[in-house]
């Protein structure tokens, strides 16, 4: 495996990430040597930074290949439905052999998000799966689940995205459900095995009764991300926190960076504490991969773990439990929803959440992600995101009386998503669903436009509604 980007270029990479050279620290992670090896560039950059006339940005330029950013405009004007059928070319990316490049290699082609993600993220590629089945695109869809398996058996897991940078992360293990989407369930039983012994060696927590429960964690040393390494060494500088590093990295491991669902105080980023979090969604995720190997009986103990360790009786909700404090974190997130969609939830649970969803997450454009109105971050009020949009409408679509409620999250969503389109010519990484006049904002970097799993979500409801109709 190669090594990540900090690692190579040693104090230049430091010294280009607080530079403010480019506006996102994840540009300097992809960039390409244009001529010098990467130990010649680092030399070279150690004899000339001490001269006088020294140019750390013209250094940069002059010896790196800058990646660019996707931006895929409706340039034809056609409609929304074509244009996400036609999205998934511009979209799919192969492995072209680049010296040092931080890409990790795969055999197959890929579907990446777009904008400044330029190469496929674990969980996206479940929802971006659901649209090329939608696009009749079955053979791409088992390309990536090919690619996976093939991390699996060489790293012994599948990375959060194929970059080295991001090879000791993983996100939301969604290879079971992506298997069972393709009907590959069996053919990959080995690799889901791999995938389980990865979870539960390197991210189990054993409770003081002897249950066992998974979180987020990345113990690859307390150091900043390098892909946000000027973010990251802002909010450490913040906080009393002595393993923040730890819960940053385990926190862009979850896929919800950032979300007050991980602070202890929902205004301020530096009171992040992820790896003290058993995750409701993570641990629902790995009930269904228990089953999906014929592990019942461990799956059976998980259900009723989450029974016992999430659900709340005053809040009527599921909720993440903070193993540290031996507490819920008490905090209403779309993923409550997950029991709902993965067959954890009892019937009564199920209703009991379906209607703090109507009364408390529904607005104009659809289901904010948190109901924390006081949070400058992305995963947060008042934005909504495509993934959960989908989970939280196929779970409430099987809970019996919210059938219409469901329905109206799919229309407000689409309509959405119609109207931003109809403007812009593009589909957003996220959306504003309170004022939906507004873009999007909040996190660490602007909103994306491309964009995958917004693209698949819309396919996978417009095909439900025209069912419908």
């Amino acid at each position: 495996m190669a090594q990540s980007p900090d690692e190579i270029y040693e104090e230049l990479f430091e010294d280009v990430q607080l530079s403010h050279i480019f506006s996102d620290s994840k540009t300097f992670c992809d960039v390409i040597p244009r001529e010098l090896s990467p130990n010649e560039i680092l030399e070279k950059y150690r004899q000339e930074k001490i001269k006088s006339t020294f140019d750390l940005s013209s250094f940069v330029f002059n010896h790196f290949i800058i990646p660019n950013t996707t931006s895929i405009a409706n340039e034809t004007r056609c409609t929304i439905e074509e244009y996400c059928h036609r999205l998934w070319p511009l979209l799919t990316r192969r492995i072209t052999h680049e010296n040092y490049s931080s890409l990790i290699e795969v055999p197959h082609p890929f579907i990446v998000p777009g904008g400044r993600f330029r190469e496929f993220y674990y969980w996206d590629t479940y929802f971006s799966m659901l649209g090329l089945v939608r696009s009749k695109e079955i053979e791409l869809a088992n390309h990536m689940l090919e690619n996976f398996a093939f991390l699996t058996r060489t790293i012994g897991h599948i990375p959060g995205g194929n970059r080295s940078y991001y090879a000791s992360q993983s996100q939301p293990p969604f290879f079971s459900l992506m298997a069972e989407l393709l009907g590959q369930t069996e053919k990959y039983k080995n690799e889901l095995e791999i995938e389980y012994e990865f979870w539960m060696t390197t991210r189990a927590v054993t409770l003081n009764d002897g249950t066992v429960l998974n979180r987020y964690y990345v113990g690859t040393g307390n150091k900043p991300r390098p892909e946000a390494f000027l973010e990251d060494t802002e909010t450490a500088h913040k906080s009393n926190n002595t393993n923040i590093y730890f819960d940053l990295t385990a926190t862009g491991e979850c896929g919800w960076d950032f979300s007050s669902r991980w602070m202890e105080d929902e205004t301020d980023l530096s009171t992040t504490i992820t790896t003290q979090i058993l995750p409701v969604d993570l641990n629902c995720l790995l009930y269904h991969l228990e089953l999906a190997i014929g592990k019942t009986t461990k799956a059976e103990r998980r259900r009723q773990a989450i029974q016992k360790y999430m659900w709340s009786d005053d809040l009527q909700f599921f909720t993440d439990y903070n193993f540290i404090k031996k507490e819920l974190t008490n905090r209403l997130t779309l993923a409550g929803l997950f029991p709902l969609w993965l067959n954890v939830a009892t019937l009564d649970q199920a209703n009991h959440v379906a209607g703090k969803i109507e009364s408390l997450f529904l607005y104009d454009g659809g289901l904010v992600t948190t109901i924390a109105k006081h949070s400058t971050q992305q995963w947060d009020y008042p934005n909504g995101w495509a993934p959960l949009q989908y989970v939280a409408y196929r779970s409430l679509l099987k809970t019996s009386g919210y059938e219409t409620l469901a329905r109206i999250i799919r229309q407000r969503w689409m309509a959405l998503n119609e109207r931003v389109f109809d403007e812009t010519g593009k589909m957003m990484e996220k959306y504003d669903v309170v004022n939906i006049s507004k873009p999007a904002g909040g996190g660490e970097y602007g909103v994306q436009d491309g964009f995958g799993w917004t693209n698949a979500v819309y396919l996978e409801m417009l095909h439900d509604q025209r069912l419908e109709s």
